[in-house]
């Protein structure tokens, strides 16, 4: 399916529903099971109410559409499954990413200790985002020189480091790898993969840290064509993309 976010204008309503109404402005997530969804590279998107949420003041559609997925995978990593608290100490492996960019930003809003993995082209932004500690994970093993840390979020598909890195009663939480069946029974540190389950009060929070200068967006904006969209897919894959890339639909 070509794109899930999406952010834009409500131009029709079905019966039962009534939170919204033709006009309003929203950005959210098609849904992931849909017979003949082909995805939101598109101008028109059918989508259900629990995955959207009102566009606040503020905020553009190209920000806005830049949020859900990658948002909210890391608002329920950190937020939710990883229930940071200030002082502790958190490593995000991947933090460059779409889903780590953000994560970061979460960590340290929380009050958190936050390290990270990435190329050196990126520890510059990422130290501008308030990071603490940057890992250049081609020439440094994170574990090598991190221990005793109280919570890791992996986007990199690396959870042996990860779990090196945690303390005794530690916890893991992966978007990028399967654990293994001895990693999940490991009796001190928890592990698990993260099925993404985020609500439309999630999505407002997430654009609240965005007004509010918490989470700044790294965002590329291509408008609509296939060379665009071929050109945004080979950037994608290439996993070296700051942020997201947003396909711009029309004003």
């Amino acid at each position: 399916m070509l794109g899930w976010d999406f952010a834009g204008t409500i131009a029709a309503v079905g019966d039962a529903v009534t939170d919204y109404q033709v006009g309003d402005k929203v950005f959210g997530n098609a849904p992931t099971v849909r017979p003949g969804n082909n995805g939101t590279y598109s101008e028109f998107v059918i989508t259900t109410p629990d995955l959207i949420a009102p566009l606040p003041e503020g905020l553009s559609f190209d920000e806005a559409a830049a949020l859900p997925i990658a948002g909210l995978t890391a608002y329920c990593a950190i937020v939710k499954n990883l229930a940071v608290q200030p002082k502790e100490k958190i490593l995000v492996q991947g933090g460059a990413g779409g889903v780590g960019l953000i994560a970061v930003q979460i960590a340290k809003a929380l009050g958190a200790y936050v390290a990270t993995t990435a190329s050196p082209a990126n520890h510059a932004l990422l130290k501008k985002l308030g990071v603490d500690q940057v890992i250049d994970y081609n020439t440094v093993n994170a574990a090598d020189v991190l221990a005793n840390y109280d919570g890791v979020f992996d986007t990199a598909g690396d959870i042996a480091t990860g779990l090196n890195v945690l303390k005794a009663d530690g916890k893991l939480i992966t978007v990028a790898a399967q654990p293994t069946p001895e990693q999940l029974q490991d009796q001190q540190k928890q592990v698990a993969f993260q099925f993404t389950d985020g609500t439309s009060e999630d999505l407002a929070d997430l654009a609240q840290m965005v007004l509010g200068g918490k989470v700044k967006l790294q965002v590329t904006s291509l408008p609509l064509s296939v060379e665009n969209v071929q050109k945004a897919h080979e950037l994608v894959e290439s996993r070296h993309v700051k942020g997201k890339i947003v396909i711009h639909i029309k004003d």
